[in-house]
């Protein structure tokens, strides 16, 4: 997470922060949180969370979404 954010603020520059920041704060209204901290550690598999449920489709999301954005035109 800190590298994609600082990869995010050198190629799209600090002012970027202010996007990233309200999207984080638009996606905790639409999920009904009002903190960071009751964010933080919810897919933690210490709390008991199943690795298995979100481990693969992220990882899938994730690569499809990388070739979206940097695959040649």
């Amino acid at each position: 997470d800190v590298v994609m954010t600082t990869s995010s603020l050198l190629r799209h520059g600090p002012e970027h922060a202010v996007e990233l920041l309200d999207g984080l704060q638009a996606w905790m209204e639409r999920k009904g949180f009002t903190s960071v901290e009751q964010v933080r550690g919810r897919l933690s598999t210490a709390t008991g969370a199943d690795p298995s449920a979100y481990g693969r489709p992220s990882y899938l999301s994730t690569i499809e979404q990388a070739t979206r954005t940097y695959a040649p035109a």
